[in-house]
C-alpha cells in the first residue's frame, strides 16, 4: 500500500533537489523559501495520480505546474529566460529525476526508509551538478571578425585536448569547419598516432563571451562535422 504522506515527502525532496541543481547550473541566486514554496506548488501535480485524465490534459497540467515552479523559484525577467530555465529544469529532471521517479510512483515502503536514501540522493545531486556544470561551462559564444569585414557568430566548445600553438607568431589555434576565402598558411600539428598540416588564417580579432577580445588567435579550418557546436576553442585561452 502506498501512503499519501510518503509520496508527498519524497516528491518534495526530489523537487527541491531538482530546483537547487537548476539554480546551481544556471548560476541563479535565489532564496530557499522560494524553493520551498515552489516545491509546495509541485505537490499539486500529485493530484494527477488520483484522477483519470487524458494524455493531452495531463501534459498541460504538468507544463503549467512546471512553469509556476520556475517562476516562483527564479522570478520573471523575460519569456526567453523563463523558457530556458524550464528547458534546463527538464534536462536535469531527465538525468537526475528519472531514476528517482520510480521510487516516487512505485513506493512500497514507509517514508522512514526514504530518509535512508537522502545521502544517496545528495551524492547523485552533487555528481550531476558537477558534471553538468562542467559541460555547460565549456560552451562559449564566439564572434569572429574577418579581414573582409564579415562577422561570424559561432557556438564554441572549450576542447581540453586542443592546445595547438602556431609556431610562427605563437598564436593560439581555434578550429572551425566553415569554408572561407582568406589568406591561409599551413600549421603543423600532431595527434597520438598522426602528424599533419592544418590550414590557418589570422582574423582581425575574436571575441569570446566570458573571456573577452583576443588578438592572439589563429583560426584553423578542417572538413569535419561537429555536433552541438561549430568551433573548437583552445584550452590555453583559459590559462591567462
Amino acid at each position: 500500500m502506498v501512503y499519501i504522506d510518503e509520496i508527498l515527502i519524497l516528491n518534495f525532496i526530489i523537487d527541491y533537489i531538482l530546483l537547487l541543481t537548476t539554480s546551481k547550473i544556471l548560476k541563479i541566486q535565489t532564496k530557499k523559501y522560494r524553493l520551498f514554496l515552489s516545491c509546495l506548488i509541485g505537490e499539486l501535480s500529485l493530484i494527477t495520480l488520483f484522477i483519470s485524465l487524458n494524455n493531452i490534459l495531463l501534459l498541460i497540467i504538468k507544463l503549467i505546474t512546471c512553469a509556476l515552479m520556475i517562476l516562483i523559484s527564479f522570478g520573471y525577467n523575460d519569456i526567453k529566460t523563463v523558457i530556458k530555465n524550464i528547458i534546463y529544469f527538464y534536462i536535469i529532471n531527465f538525468f537526475l529525476g528519472g531514476s528517482l521517479y520510480y521510487f516516487k510512483i512505485e513506493a512500497l515502503i514507509k517514508y522512514e526508509y526514504y530518509l535512508l536514501l537522502i545521502p544517496l540522493i545528495i551524492h547523485i545531486y552533487e555528481y550531476f551538478t558537477y558534471n553538468l556544470k562542467n559541460i555547460f561551462s565549456l560552451k562559449y559564444k564566439v564572434t569572429v571578425y574577418l579581414n573582409n569585414g564579415k562577422i561570424l557568430y559561432l557556438n564554441g566548445f572549450m576542447d581540453t585536448g586542443n592546445n595547438l600553438i602556431e609556431p610562427y607568431n605563437n598564436r593560439k589555434v581555434i578550429i572551425i569547419n566553415k569554408k572561407l576565402n582568406e589568406n591561409f598558411y599551413l600549421v603543423p600539428y600532431k595527434t597520438i598516432d598522426n602528424s599533419s598540416l592544418i590550414k590557418c588564417f589570422n582574423p582581425k580579432k575574436v571575441y569570446i563571451d566570458g573571456i573577452g577580445e583576443r588578438n592572439d588567435i589563429s583560426i584553423g579550418i578542417i572538413d569535419k562535422k561537429f555536433i552541438g557546436y561549430n568551433c573548437l576553442l583552445n584550452y590555453k585561452l583559459l590559462e591567462e
